[in-house]
């Protein structure tokens, strides 16, 4: 992980949101959840992207989903194209792609996804969540 949260200017951001990080290598999950944290943001985790589909419509409070593209049972891309045509009118959730894929293209129905590679530059990562959260 990189040195976001050390130094003088690492401020804590504070949302009602959460972010939902959706990897079936749950060994990974808790280091991020604890990082993700630790730089303020309310974040749940999920192994199963099925199971993550059903938390991100069942709970409205999820504002950014960070998902793996290829996974069991339910690919990413799957997944966020599942949840968009299911999202009830005038909820809005933003969507981002964490993989270790380098060759990962998308549709242009999710070229407005920003894509991060395994091992995330979480400084990156941490910027793009705040940036969306903010609007």
């Amino acid at each position: 992980m990189n040195s976001l949260l050390k130094g003088a200017d690492a401020q804590p951001f504070h949302s009602s949101s959460s972010i939902l990080l959706i990897d079936d290598e749950y060994e990974i999950l808790p280091e991020y959840q604890e990082f993700f944290e630790l730089a303020g943001f309310r974040t749940l985790t999920c192994a199963d992207p099925v199971q993550g589909m059903a938390m991100v419509l069942e709970m409205p409070d999820i504002a950014v989903v960070i998902t793996d593209l290829r996974m069991a049972h339910l690919d990413g891309i799957s997944m966020i194209n599942g949840v968009r045509a299911a999202l009830p009118e005038g909820r809005h959730v933003d969507f981002m792609i964490l993989t270790g894929d380098a060759s990962t293209q998308l549709g242009d129905d999710l070229a407005d996804i920003p894509i991060f590679l395994k091992p995330a530059d979480t400084d990156a990562l941490v910027a793009a969540i705040r940036a969306v959260l903010a609007c």
